[in-house]
């Protein structure tokens, strides 16, 4: 295998469903020839020439540190570096996504966590030996890791189901939800855009401010009520009283109707 045979199914599992898409990736994560030649390419560069840069993005989380090898809406495939650091959030978080993971340098030692009636319940250590695959589905079930005395090395990838991704978090101690959001980054791009529209007063925009309305998540459709209000009122006030009547989530479904009583105050 080779790094453009994974970008070739990357680009298929991005269309696929999401047990198709897993599938397609896996051996990427079992096979690592590709991984090995790519190292060995790119010391041979660096050695060759010092100022060489591989042509990869990388990016930092906290402790964890990436080399993004794929990247698309739905698929990350990452050499990820965790440091020896405590995490002191006290947080457990579920991604909405699957992830494969495969320890290269050490065994990973994680605690399990799962959703059960809306709270996240401990199931227990796992351990994970170098060089074996580990399979996670982050909407229901999430790895913490575990700090070690060395830095973890490990190869992961993250698979998105198709529509809304839901990340999650709840409180380590007590299990206890602290909240959500629609994780994935065509959303939060189409949100950037609506909040420059709305400060650039380009009321002309205002039909793509109704289009957003159908987000997956509340807060994510009050989000886009807030900016489409700022923008237009007038021209918002329809898609708010529907709001104020029809939307299915109790709190934003009140505060449509606040607002809607704010209005007609200042009017």
């Amino acid at each position: 295998m080779r790094l453009a045979d994974l970008t070739a199914a990357v680009a298929v599992a991005d269309a696929a469903p999401i047990e198709h898409a897993v599938a397609l990736i896996q051996p990427f994560l079992e096979d690592i020839g590709w991984f090995e030649a790519l190292l060995d390419k790119e010391r041979a560069r660096i050695a060759a020439d010092p100022l060489h840069l591989p042509p990869f993005r990388a990016s930092r989380s906290g402790a964890a540190r990436h080399l993004v090898f794929a990247r698309t809406e739905r698929i990350w495939v990452t050499a990820t570096v965790v440091d020896p650091a405590p995490d002191a959030h006290g947080r457990v978080h579920f991604s909405g996504r699957h992830a494969l993971c495969r320890p290269l340098n050490r065994a990973m030692s994680a605690d399990a966590y799962r959703i059960e009636q809306g709270r996240a319940v401990p199931t227990g250590p796992r351990l994970c030996q170098p060089g074996m695959v580990i399979a996670v589905d982050e909407r229901r079930e999430t790895l913490r890791f575990r700090p070690g005395e060395v830095p973890l090395l490990l190869l992961r990838a993250q698979v998105a189901p198709t529509g809304p991704v839901v990340s999650r978090l709840f409180d380590l101690a007590t299990g206890a939800p602290l909240g959500q959001a629609q994780a994935d980054e065509g959303h939060a791009r189409a949100l950037m855009l609506l909040s420059l529209l709305r400060m650039q007063g380009r009321r002309d925009a205002a039909d793509q401010f109704a289009a957003e309305m159908d987000a997956g998540l509340p807060a994510q459709r009050w989000a886009v009520m807030r900016e489409y209000l700022a923008l237009d009122t007038g021209r918002a006030l329809p898609a708010l009283r529907a709001m104020a009547a029809r939307e299915e989530d109790g709190a934003v479904r009140l505060l449509a109707q606040r607002t809607l009583t704010q209005i007609a105050g200042g009017s």
